[in-house]
């Protein structure tokens, strides 16, 4: 089981202090505090919350790192613990794990949290009368005998055997007791008497009252009406193996009040009779007994409940997904020795050959389901090891190679497309069956091709040289799309076949000085630092080639990326002609514009004849502009038209990989989709969803919408599109949202788990195309003007200052700065822009290299996309503006033509 994901049976959370700060660490355990949980310090630094029952949370939303308890010692899970004393604490710290005794740990002071230095003390003046001196007592005296009436009257004493039926009348007779059910009957009789009496005395104004207070008495009688109804009716055990039914708020407030009262001895009783029973058929063995009866310590945390449990019915499996039943009260002793004989009764049954009901110990009545997996997998139980953990949500990976082993070979391709997990699950698969593993990356090739992603199929299949014909397409495919795609794939082609004729080619494009090569050559120096040629002669050559491009190209970039420069150049070194490369001059180095410097780029003076609702520059140094119901265009960087579409688009979503567009065209609620491939041009069928907001980015694969249920991942590979994923709940409410090809984050309203339930305001943000959730924090926008969300999970805030009439910008670059004009913060995957309006003219401020985009007065929206290493900026009258973020200048400044 992984620690940092899925769901957890939390003994304990560990905060880090020094890295969230004190007053943050103070809020998480304000939020995350239980009844009777405590509270310790731990060396260096770190706070240590200890709950006094297992709550069962999810790893990647808790307020701290979970430590599950495994027989008395805090840990990681999946951390050994052999030679951990119980009482002990593991710690991880730096790669290595540290043991603390909790003996040894000191609390931490809460009460000095609470500052009531602003409270003013009141003193109380008494209310009662003047104390009166008591009177002593008389002196007790025993009271008279009863006079006897028969005497007195002259009637002689009743027989012998009347007396035993007046003695017998006068004991209590068990059988003649009333059920709980005809209890509630007839309390509930008597309550409706009693209102209704009680309502005719008052006075009118306060009748209402008294019916609504009769009402609400009623209801929670009607509650154990039906509750001892169920129970009398149903006396199966459920599904699950929980055994315990809450019976009902009723019954959970009677629990409350029991255990919390003194006659909570009654219940322990019960409770260690029913321990002792569960104990003694351990003891012999008595293994179906035993694991019917057993209560499970690993993680429920439902209401508490006086009823014991019920014998469970059915297979002794592992669950995939567990109900939240009730859960019997235990002491902390009592389940410390539940746990030991759980990991016996594990241990004898998988010794016995006993494998999934020694599963069902650990799954279920421990809460370890990554054991109970590891221990199916061992004994090649593939397809329950499989349903286990994807039921469990424990690493995608792990559920896709089980799968995969099962012979399940359409469920492992759903989980991989689903969970992007088509590369761990390789890795771990080729650690025990090569074969399958070539299999499953041959599957992720054509995943991936379906996608139409060129560079992703091809680094999916190129480790493996017996698959790099089956992409022998996408390398031609995609070197017709030019620009930093066609140069990255030309270069696979020359290191795998490096005839005379490629080479040569490729050191044509070397030695080319074309500025619309630029990208090309990028594309070819990133493969070719990372590709080794299959002939070392023509390896040499082409590295020497490629080494005085990179000098060349620094002389003319000075502003350009240094580091990526000399990795580069520090792979291709060794490999060139030394001679050659010892003549070269060494990299120049970058040097970042002077502070302050602003670079500006102005738009076209005139209007465009069409309007602009999206645009993006593609790799092919072409540029894809939707113009609403007038269609689709790709525009050249000089403005001429090289292909047109009549189909309406109002949003372009675009592949990570740049070969396809999805064209987006809003009907009211509904969306229509059609996709279009830039390789053939081609437009597939339409697609209709209904959603508030589609993302303007993808994979080539799924699709990322929001809609009333939250986030939703929706596959378009597939015959018919179909929902893989989803993230939040209607609960939660998505504010904001934005993507980059590496991460997911949102701005969400969401009601917090631990805490009392109250709507806050968090930003969460994903990995991708794991979907791990990497990041949560709560955030304040109260007073703010307006707010933009990165892919990186950074927001940009604007507040105004009303004394000033100025407003305040945060998280538009390294520093706060205050401007005079209303700004309006705006974002695209991992940039951010800000727009000011001037009288005479509308500037978009980017925070990369400081570039700002003059347009002149414009009333309506602008927009902005970052796709790849530019940025595109428009606005709906007509005028394009293209940036090359890598070189801080622009690419193209146009405007639209009929």
């Amino acid at each position: 089981m992984s620690s940092f994901r899925g769901r957890l049976p939390a003994r304990a959370l560990l905060i880090d202090v020094c890295l969230i700060g004190e007053a943050e660490a103070r809020r998480r355990v304000v939020e995350a505090w239980q009844p009777a949980a405590a509270l310790f310090e731990l060396p260096g630094g770190a706070w240590l919350l200890e709950f006094d029952q297992t709550v069962e949370v999810r790893a990647e939303l808790a307020p701290g790192l979970v430590l599950v308890d495994s027989g008395g010692v805090l840990h990681l899970s999946g951390t050994p613990v052999e030679g951990a004393a119980p009482g002990d604490v593991l710690i991880p710290r730096a790669g290595a794990t540290t043991w603390v005794s909790r003996a040894a740990l000191t609390r931490v002071d809460r009460d000095s949290w609470t500052d009531l230095t602003a409270l003013r003390i009141e003193p109380l003046a008494a209310l009662d009368g003047p104390v009166v001196a008591a009177v002593a007592p008389s002196p007790w005296e025993p009271l008279p005998p009863a006079p006897g009436l028969r005497a007195v009257a002259g009637v002689a004493p009743p027989p012998r055997r009347i007396r035993r039926l007046l003695a017998a009348s006068t004991r209590p007779n068990r059988r003649m007791r009333l059920s709980p059910t005809a209890s509630g009957k007839l309390a509930a009789v008597g309550a409706v008497v009693f209102v209704f009496g009680l309502a005719a005395l008052v006075a009118a104004p306060l009748r209402m009252l008294v019916i609504g207070v009769g009402a609400g008495l009623l209801y929670g009688l009607s509650k154990v009406i039906a509750s001892g109804d169920a129970a009398a009716a149903d006396n199966s055990p459920t599904q699950t193996g929980r055994g315990t039914s809450s019976g009902g708020w009723w019954n959970t407030l009677l629990a409350r009040l029991v255990l919390t009262s003194r006659a909570a001895w009654l219940a322990i009783s019960a409770q260690q009779r029913y321990l002792r029973r569960l104990d003694a058929a351990f003891e012999r063995r008595d293994w179906d007994k035993a694991l019917r009866e057993a209560i499970a310590v690993g993680g429920s945390n439902g209401p508490p409940t006086l009823r014991l449990p019920r014998p469970r019915t059915g297979e002794l499996v592992p669950h995939a997904q567990l109900e939240n039943g009730s859960r019997v009260p235990l002491g902390f002793g009592a389940e410390q020795h539940l746990r030991t004989l759980y990991r016996q009764a594990a241990t004898e049954l998988d010794r016995a050959g006993r494998v999934e009901e020694s599963a069902f110990v650990l799954a279920d009545l421990l809460g370890l389901p990554g054991e109970a997996v590891a221990l199916l997998e061992r004994h090649h139980q593939y397809r329950l090891a499989a349903t286990l953990a994807e039921g469990r949500e424990l690493d995608p990976d792990l559920a896709v190679r089980l799968w995969w082993r099962a012979g399940e070979r359409d469920r492992a391709l759903h989980v991989a497309r689903s969970r992007g997990a088509f590369a761990g699950a390789v890795e771990r698969l080729a650690r025990v069956d090569a074969v399958a593993a070539r299999q499953l990356r041959a599957e992720w090739v054509r995943a991936r091709q379906a996608a139409d992603d060129h560079v992703g199929a091809i680094d999916a299949a190129w480790p493996d040289t017996e698959l790099r014909p089956l992409v022998v397409t996408n390398l031609q495919a995609g070197m017709t799309l030019s620009g930093h795609t066609a140069g990255y794939l030309f270069a696979h082609l020359v290191t795998w076949r490096p005839s005379t004729d490629t080479v040569t080619t490729a050191i044509t494009l070397l030695d080319g000085r074309d500025q619309e090569l630029a990208p090309a050559q990028r594309g070819f120096l990133v493969a070719l630092s990372e590709l080794h040629c299959a002939d070392k002669a023509q390896d040499r050559r082409l590295c020497t080639t490629a080494l005085r491009l990179m000098v060349r190209i620094a002389g003319g970039d000075p502003l350009g990326d240094a580091d990526e420069r000399r990795r580069i150049a520090g792979r291709l070194r060794p490999r060139a002609d030394r001679l050659a490369a010892a003549d070269l001059p060494p990299l120049p180095a970058g040097r970042a514009p002077a502070p302050g410097t602003q670079i500006d780029i102005t738009s076209t003076d005139e209007a465009g004849q069409l309007p602009i609702h999206d645009a993006v520059l593609l790799s092919g140094r072409t540029i894809l502009t939707a113009h609403g119901e007038f269609g689709v265009r790709l525009i050249g960087l000089d403005g001429r038209t090289r292909a047109s579409w009549d189909t309406p688009a109002h949003q372009l979503v675009v592949a990570d990989h740049g070969a396809n567009v999805l064209l987006v065209a809003r009907r009211g609620p509904a969306c229509e989709i059609r996709s279009l491939n830039l390789s053939t041009r081609r437009l597939r069928p339409p697609v209709v969803i209904t959603a508030h907001h589609v993302l303007p980015s993808y994979d080539g694969a799924l699709l990322t919408v929001v809609d009333d249920d939250g986030i939703v991942f929706i596959d378009l590979t597939a015959a018919t599109p179909r929902i893989t994923w989803r993230e939040l709940d209607p609960t939660s409410a998505v504010i904001d949202i934005a993507r980059s090809p590496t991460s997911l984050a949102a701005l969400v309203r969401v009601n917090h788990q631990l805490g009392s339930g109250a709507a806050r305001t968090e930003v969460w943000r994903w990995d991708l195309p794991s979907l791990m959730l990497r990041t949560r924090r709560t955030v304040h926008l109260d007073d703010l003007a307006s707010v933009a969300l990165l892919a990186s999970s950074t927001l940009t805030t604007t507040s105004h200052d009303e004394h000033t009439d100025t407003y305040h910008v945060v998280g538009h670059g390294s520093e706060a700065r205050t401007v005079d004009t209303k700004p309006t913060p705006l974002a695209s995957g991992e940039t951010s822009a800000l727009r000011i309006d001037r009288p005479d003219h509308t500037a978009v401020e980017v925070v990369d290299g400081n570039l700002r985009v003059v347009f002149p007065p414009i009333v309506g929206a602008i927009g902005i996309r970052r796709h790849a290493n530019t940025l595109t900026v428009w606005e709906p009258n007509g005028r394009l503006v293209v940036i090359d973020l890598t070189l801080c200048q622009a690419v193209a400044s146009l405007r639209t033509r009929l």
